[in-house]
This record gives C-alpha cells, sequence and structure tokens, in this order.
C-alpha cells in the first residue's frame, strides 16, 4: 500500500463530511491555497499540509485520516491543537447592589468544524475566587481535558449513528414484497395483508424484538384467511433468519389456528353433468371458451391471454391450442404476462368435431380478430370474475347443480377425467402445464367413479 500523497478539495470536503466550499474559504483564510498547490483550475494539497490542516481545524478525524492515507500508523489516541488566550475577568453590578465576578472570552477547544468554544461563566462573588477558577480551567484545558470530553462523546454519536436501526417487522414484510420477484397480483396480495393484518400489531415492534410467544399472540387473533397470512409469516421470518436478525426461524413453531371460513372444495363434474352444462351454452356466443375450458383444461387467465394466431386449426375435427402467455395484474396493469411457470408453456391438442367447429365459427364473428375470449367491444379479454360468476356460479345455481362451480372446477374436472381414463401421470402434467406428476397424484387425482365402478374395484379379490 502506497501512501496518498496529494488531496483534492472534494475529496477532502467528502473525508470531513463539509461542503467544498466551507472547506476552501477556510484553506484560503489559513494560507493553505498556494499558487504552487494549484493545478490547472483546482488546488492540490499534499499530504503534510492536509494533516496539518485536520489537526488544527478537525482534530477528531485526524487519527482516521493518518491511519488510512499514511504508511506510518500513528499511536496517540487523540490529535488536536489547544487554543490559546486565558480571556478576562469582568464584574458586573446586580439591580441588588451585589457585585459578582464573570470568566469571559476564555476559549476551551475547537469543535469539528473549527469553531472556537469558550468557556460559560456563572457568577463569582469574589474576584479571587474567579481568578483560582479560571487558572484550574487553564490547567484543565492545556491538559486536553475540555478537548478530549468534547471528541469523546462526538465519537459516541458518531458510532451511535452508524449502527443501522433495526427496521419494525411491519418495515421489513413490506420492503422484502415490493423488491421481491413476484407476479403483481401476488405481490400485491401479501402487500395487502401485511398492511391490513400485520401493521396494526407489528408496526412499532424491531425486528430483533420478534419472539415466538409475541407471533402466536399475533396469529390467535385470526380465524380466517390463514393460508394466505402464514405464506406470508412462513417467506418474512425464513429470511430474517437467513439474515441472522432472529436467533431462530420462528415460523416452525407457530401453531395455525382453527379456521372458520367456510370452504367450498374443488369438485370435478361427472361425465353427465358435464354435457348438462355445455348443452346450456350451445348457441352461446362464448360457447368456444367454455369449450376450451373443459377441453384443454386452460387456466382462466391462460384462455384471457390467448390470442386466435395460437389457435391452430389442423382439420374438421383436429386442432391444437399454443398456449404461451397469462392474463393479469402486470407493472403497466392488466395485460398478457409470462405464464405461470416455464411448463405452462405448452401445446394442448384437441381431438373432437363440435369443438373444432365452434372455434371456427367463433373466429369468423371475432369483432377484433384476436383475443379469444373478447369482450362485447372486442378490446380486450373479458373481465375474469365477471365471466366465472355468470357463466359458472349462476349457470351451476340455475342447472341445480350443488357442487361450488368456477372456472377452476373445469380444470378440475379435465385433470380427473384423464386420470379416471388412465393417461399417464406425466402425459396429464404436460397436458395440464404441471412441473411434476406430484399435483397430480396429491390434488387432482379425485377420479370421478360411479358407485358400481367402486364395488367392482373389490370384487373377487382373492378369487
Amino acid at each position: 500500500m502506497q501512501q496518498q500523497t496529494t488531496f483534492s478539495i472534494p475529496s477532502m470536503g467528502n473525508f470531513l463530511n463539509v461542503s467544498a466550499q466551507t472547506l476552501r474559504k477556510k484553506l484560503q483564510a489559513q494560507g493553505y491555497l498556494r499558487p504552487s498547490n494549484k493545478l490547472g483550475n483546482q488546488y492540490i494539497l499534499t499530504f503534510d499540509d492536509a494533516e496539518s490542516f485536520i489537526a488544527k481545524n478537525y482534530g477528531i478525524y485526524y487519527n482516521e485520516f493518518v491511519n488510512k492515507y499514511s504508511l506510518d500508523k500513528r499511536n496517540e489516541d487523540l490529535m488536536f491543537t489547544i487554543p490559546k488566550g486565558k480571556g478576562v475577568i469582568s464584574s458586573d453590578r446586580q439591580r441588588s447592589g451585589k457585585v459578582l465576578y464573570y470568566i469571559r472570552n476564555l476559549p476551551l477547544y475547537t469543535d469539528d468544524q473549527g469553531n472556537t468554544i469558550k468557556f460559560r461563566s456563572k457568577g463569582y462573588t469574589t474576584k479571587e475566587e474567579a481568578i483560582a477558577e479560571r487558572e484550574r480551567l487553564l490547567s484543565d484545558r492545556e491538559n486536553g481535558l475540555y478537548k478530549y470530553h468534547y471528541l469523546e462523546a462526538q465519537q459516541k454519536e458518531k458510532k451511535s449513528t452508524s449502527i443501522k436501526k433495526a427496521p419494525t417487522y411491519y418495515e421489513f414484510c413490506v420492503k422484502y414484497f415490493e423488491t421481491a420477484e413476484y407476479e403483481e397480483a401476488t405481490r400485491e396480495l401479501y402487500l395487502d395483508i401485511t398492511e391490513n393484518r400485520f401493521k396494526p400489531f407489528f408496526k412499532d415492534i424491531p425486528v430483533t424484538q420478534l419472539t415466538k410467544a409475541l407471533l402466536q399472540e399475533f396469529v390467535d387473533q385470526y380465524n380466517t384467511n390463514i393460508r394466505k397470512m402464514f405464506i406470508v409469516l412462513s417467506l418474512t421470518l425464513k429470511k430474517l433468519y437467513s439474515l441472522d436478525l432472529i436467533k431462530e426461524n420462528f415460523y416452525t413453531a407457530l401453531i395455525k389456528p382453527k379456521s372458520i371460513a367456510p370452504k367450498h372444495p374443488k369438485e370435478a363434474l361427472s361425465v353427465d353433468e358435464t354435457k348438462q352444462f355445455l348443452q346450456y351454452f350451445k348457441g352461446h356466443p362464448l360457447e368456444h371458451c367454455i369449450r376450451l375450458l373443459f377441453q384443454c383444461g386452460l387456466r382462466i387467465g391462460e384462455l384471457l391471454a390467448l390470442q386466435w394466431h395460437e389457435v391452430e386449426i389442423i382439420s374438421a375435427n383436429r386442432a391444437r391450442i399454443h398456449v404461451n402467455a397469462s392474463w393479469g395484474k402486470t407493472v403497466t396493469g392488466m395485460g398478457r404476462k409470462a405464464p405461470k411457470t416455464a411448463s405452462s408453456k405448452r401445446i394442448i391438442p384437441i381431438n373432437d368435431a363440435y369443438t373444432v367447429q365452434t372455434l371456427i365459427s367463433a373466429k369468423k364473428c371475432s369483432k377484433s380478430c384476436l383475443w379469444v375470449a373478447e369482450n362485447q367491444s372486442g378490446t380486450r379479454p373479458i373481465d375474469k370474475h365477471n365471466f366465472s360468476k355468470r357463466y359458472f356460479t349462476k349457470v351451476g345455481n340455475l342447472l341445480g347443480f350443488k357442487k361450488h362451480l368456477s372456472s377452476h372446477v373445469a380444470r378440475h374436472t379435465f385433470i380427473s377425467h384423464m386420470v379416471q381414463n388412465n393417461v399417464p401421470y406425466t402425459e396429464i402434467a404436460k397436458l395440464a402445464g404441471h412441473d411434476s406428476t406430484a399435483m397430480i397424484i396429491n390434488v387432482y387425482a379425485h377420479a370421478i367413479q360411479e358407485e358400481e365402478q367402486v364395488f367392482d374395484y373389490v370384487s373377487n379379490m382373492y378369487a
């Protein structure tokens, strides 16, 4: 490491935390800005000049300066100049007629900005008392006591401000979800939970003060929307633990409260129920969309993002659906975005003459020739919530279905019927856009059977 030999005024200002203009004025007043120090349009100070100037004016930074820029490490704890002058002792007669003596204009030390700090005197009853006190002050000053006390206080303040204040748990959650890579809809959901649930409880609690008991007290307040809230807890507590901001991952010890929210389990439709549902939409302007959901197992976002150029008609009874995008919230609003996962981008075959014919007819009638599931004006896809409520929930009630219907039930039905028809799980996963067969086995493998078929499974087992 070589000693840095020259310093510009801006670089010294950055080091001393003062403006270049203030520094230039002091350097000029004290004779450091000599013609020999000028290089082009700026002044350059030698190491010796910089060291001398800092020792006289910014003693609190002296040791840091020489230890950073000099090969010769200094051993002195403090380095500063002691101001000169003894001040004067003056008398002042009070209204009561009593005379008090004051020590005036006695410099004690200079602060880190080069300002001379003077003694603030109280009134002494005799001149001798004032003289004795001044002698004690001068002795302490020469020993560096006052400058030492000042620098000690400055160092403590500097150290305390350098320690970053721990954020509250609420603040940490907000920052985490604002910066982490999530789909905009997912980010908005987690931030909404953070704002409505975490903020009232954790807005004033630093992450360093989190405990299992405190977190359990928080979760015990709620008995609805438990699953999503615990996702937020899991993600943020895991991150805090990885950053060594908490001593353990408290999430693993939390006990989930029992949810009282009504459950709407997704039940696949039987063959007869599916036929009845599809029959209801015969001739409807959105019949092709309903059939795509049941024939291809599309997610609702995939259907809404689908464009006509992604519908490949092969023959009168065959077609391919190219899933390349999903519809949802983006940073600029609702629009096409990357599909849910890499495996969501897929090609789904259709082998049904009637479905192919409805697609051909729908494209001919399309106002935009762009969106497969277009709204009435043809300017964009139909609203997701309106579509599900109007064409699934409402129609299911009209048909007398006891099962809770949604657009996702169509996807559930598609996968469940393939399971029942003994299609290999690997093929089902590809068609459904899943990364693995685990989801198929654990969630969708509720194959639909008639009661007699169940009896057939256990008949003549050991014959």
